[in-house]
């Protein structure tokens, strides 16, 4: 079974009282992804887009300025930059959740060393996003939809390699997949259901992000030990295949 209203409800409870540690990492997070995107927010400042924006002017006028704007990168530098953030950011996002999986296994207070210690992961953060970046594209060839199921079925992998540290990354996709299966459409609904909150991030120019990014992480790290706990239960998983 899947309980979306039972897992949110365990992260608001987690974080009582701990929430200093995970708001410090997603700030820190939202600086250093944001900093690839400051050429971009230069050039909507030198154009006038941003400061229409801010005054509140969503005029045909704005929005026709807005696509008249030369890019700022190429389309190969905006390839290689696309993929070094992805790079960047799943390696802060797998140290994250070296702190949140702390926090759902125990009440204990967090430190903030732990998203430190979870840096010493970089390297397999960095081949998970570029196997399942790969395996992702390969399905989205032949049609969007596959792409979309396989990118929810491989997305349990960096929790998977998060609190295994001995499960390889190729494998840890394998184990996702399997955790996964009947789930695929549990996940995208509770996606969907925080777009209310995500809304709300674009309303305050992200600064609500900084309090909510810490909700949903939990949430979800939530559901993965639900749906892991199912697995080794209805025997599809063993739990020996966490320490190979």
């Amino acid at each position: 079974m899947f309980y979306i209203k039972k897992y949110k409800k365990f992260a608001k409870v987690q974080l009582q009282n701990r929430w200093k540690v995970p708001v410090i990492m997603t700030l820190i997070i939202i600086v250093i992804t944001s900093i690839f995107s400051i050429p971009d927010y230069i050039n909507l400042y030198t154009n006038g887009v941003f400061t229409a924006i801010m005054d509140g002017d969503f005029s045909w006028e704005t929005l026709n300025i807005l696509n008249e704007i030369p890019s700022t990168y190429s389309t190969e530098q905006t390839f290689i930059v696309g993929i070094l953030q992805l790079i960047i950011a799943e390696i802060l996002s797998l140290a994250s959740l070296n702190v949140y999986i702390k926090m759902t296994r125990s009440p204990d207070k967090v430190s903030f060393s732990s998203f430190i210690e979870g840096f010493n992961n970089w390297g397999r953060a960095v081949l998970g996003i570029l196997w399942q970046l790969l395996w992702t594209w390969l399905w989205t060839i032949l049609f969007i939809i596959p792409g979309i199921i396989k990118y929810i079925s491989y997305s349990q992998m960096f929790f998977i390699m998060a609190e295994f540290e001995n499960v390889s990354v190729t494998k840890s996709m394998r184990i996702s997949m399997i955790i996964t299966r009947g789930h695929k459409w549990d996940l995208f609904v509770m996606a969907l259901s925080f777009i209310g909150w995500q809304l709300l991030g674009i309303i305050t120019l992200g600064i609500s992000d900084i309090f909510v990014t810490p909700y949903i992480k939990l949430s979800f790290v939530n559901a993965y030990h639900g749906m892991l706990k199912e697995a080794i239960e209805n025997g599809s998983l063993r739990p020996e295949d966490l320490s190979e």
